[in-house]
């Protein structure tokens, strides 16, 4: 092993902050104080690298880093540090743990492919902008125009002589004057048909020229398809990982077991890094985290040194098996992972309102935890039916109906959005000035998405408003992201109530929208307010600028207005139960 890789915790460090219990879920988790210290050091080590131009700019650009804190044969707690992808072009940067599999070296098999890969694109780059292709279709399309013309011209031609033909007919009854007359009509229709014969086989003959060209770059793009797709199978053949069972298994194999083909990149995030590294020199993993270092982009919520779950579409297979032999998580019951308890606050025969603590499903899921909408059924007579949602995570007031009518009536109001909703939130204190180059207005082109709020600006008493096209995060489900070209509308209206004296932001969200995970993106998003909601494991409310505040997500669905579905009269229901705590007993 390199030791210089494995760095190792002070014993006054390793004391202080004892790791024990399961290891992270990488899709779902706090980091440990650990991890927070080792990711501040690695922060501090990528500021060191400044010396190489094209480092520096990788790292500033924006990039995924991970550390893994692990035990070595000693005894002695240390960590990992990796990064996703490469930075600058380079998969091996000094502090870092390599790739499962190095694609950038040298005498790697990927680089001779890559190349002949990248000879077939630069034949139908050039083929596809040729001159001769460009004139090709020019004299085409000036064949047809001239074509149209010449036939236009003929037929026009024929309409004056055929008025012609009807006056004479009109003036004589001479039989071979009339059948002179219709060999002349028979010759000119005979005419427009040589002519457009004629044109058809000289387009016809530019257009083969054409097809043989287009049939050339067809087959090249056919070649190109085949070598890229043999190409991924075997990269995905030469990444063999392990896990703490001790089972090897190539990535094709891993994703094939379940069905599934892996995604490009597939074996280059940060955490399967940092697992491969570890089991291949004895170093026992005890917690992990992934966190954003540079520019945010204005797609997925990245800020700078904030912390995110791993991604589904590539690590979910892969770590799934890379952590088998390893207690990953929390296993506590349904009841124990709740903060809070369910209430009920009304019923009638056709509705009923209650309040769901903050780690209860709405309705029944996958996983078999039990959800609030089963809660009730338990407690009710009737039937319950589910007309909206809130995550997992948010606490707060919730409609159900008890009849088909009332269910239909409540889920017109909620898409007509007649529905008033309101809903209370602490937002994490803003950060520390970012890096020159890695301020969050540094975003790219983000034009026309929106209105953007900077954490610095939120004061006491501000108003307003955000409007962020959102769509489904196919690659990190269940996470949604900012699409300006095919996202959804997604408008929330905000008041500031209070900034506390820590930094924190208390504020009032009212949505005119009802997407999912609206407020916890249009909270974080740097066009939004730029500040994750506390609590927020997805979207990034820990980082390493300070320790983790809170053990749920700090927003809760204060107050419910809508029409009854039977009386039509306004109902308004407000829930202080089951809220996050104040500030001054939470932290």
């Amino acid at each position: 092993m390199d030791n210089s890789l494995f760095h190792i915790f002070s014993e006054d460090i390793a004391r202080r902050h004892p790791v024990s219990g399961a290891f992270t879920d990488p899709f779902r988790y706090v980091p440990h104080p650990l991890v927070i210290h080792a990711a501040q050091d690695v922060t501090g080590h990528i500021n060191r690298l400044c010396g190489n131009e094209a480092v520096a700019l990788g790292f500033s650009e924006g990039k995924m880093l991970g550390v893994l804190v692990a035990i070595d044969s000693n005894g002695r707690t240390g960590y990992l540090a990796g990064f996703s992808g490469n930075v600058g072009g380079k998969s091996l940067i000094e502090g870092f743990v390599p790739p499962i599999y190095d694609l950038l070296a040298p005498s790697c098999q990927f680089r001779q492919r890559e190349e002949e890969i990248s000879s077939i694109n630069r034949q139908i780059s050039e083929l596809e902008s040729s001159k001769l292709l460009s004139e090709m279709r020019s004299v085409i399309a000036d064949m047809r125009r001239e074509m149209d013309e010449d036939i236009n011209r003929a037929k026009a031609s024929a309409r004056l002589a055929k008025l012609e033909r009807d006056a004479i007919r009109s003036e004589t009854a001479d039989e071979s004057r009339l059948e002179a007359l219709i060999r002349e009509s028979q010759f000119g229709k005979a005419e427009i048909r040589r002519l457009k014969s004629m044109w058809t086989e000289k387009i016809n003959d530019a257009e083969h020229s054409l097809s043989s060209r287009l049939d050339e770059i067809a087959s090249l793009k056919s070649r190109r398809a085949a070598m890229s797709d043999a190409l991924q199978k075997w990269i995905f053949s030469q990444y063999l990982v392990h896990n703490a069972a001790g089972e090897e298994a190539s990535v094709a194999e891993i994703f094939a077991l379940k069905g599934l083909v892996p995604p490009g990149g597939t074996g280059e995030c940060a955490a399967p890094k940092l697992l491969e590294y570890a089991y291949r020199h004895s170093l026992r993993p005890v917690a992990m985290g992934e966190f954003w270092h540079g520019a945010s982009p204005c797609t997925a919520v990245r800020t700078h040194g904030h912390f995110y779950p791993s991604c589904t579409s590539k690590c979910g297979p892969l770590l799934g098996f890379m952590l088998r032999g390893i207690a990953v998580g929390h296993t506590a019951n349904d009841e124990e992972t709740w903060a809070g308890h369910p209430e009920i606050i009304y019923g009638d025969g056709s509705i009923i309102v209650a309040s769901k603590p903050s780690g209860m499903p709405s309705v029944p899921g996958l996983d078999g935890r039990i959800s609030l909408q089963e809660w009730l059924m338990t407690r009710s007579a009737s039937e319950i039916y589910s007309v909206h949602r809130l995550d997992m995570d948010t606490s707060g007031i919730m409609v159900f109906a008890k009849t088909h009518k009332a269910a239909s009536c409540l889920m017109e109001q909620f898409s007509s959005h007649t529905v008033k909703k309101t809903y209370t939130a602490r937002l994490s204190a803003s950060d520390p000035a970012a890096p020159h180059g890695m301020q969050s207005g540094n975003i790219g082109n983000c034009t026309g998405i929106g209105h953007t709020v900077t954490s610095a600006t939120l004061r006491t008493g501000d108003k307003g408003s955000i409007s962020i096209p959102l769509s489904p995060d196919y690659d990190e489900r269940p996470r949604q992201k900012a699409d300006l070209k095919s996202g959804k509308e997604s408008v929330t209206e905000y008041e500031v109530t209070k900034i506390c004296p820590s930094g924190r932001a208390e504020v009032i969200f009212r949505p005119v929208t009802g997407r999912t995970h609206q407020l916890r993106l249009h909270s974080a998003h740097v066009l939004g307010l730029g500040r994750p909601i506390e609590g927020d494991m997805l979207y990034g409310s820990s980082s390493i600028f300070r320790s983790p505040t809170s053990a749920r997500l700090c927003l809760h669905a204060l107050g419910i207005e809508f029409r009854h579905p039977d009386s039509g009269k306004h109902m308004h229901f407000t829930s202080a139960l089951n809220s996050y705590p104040e500030e001054e007993s939470a932290y």
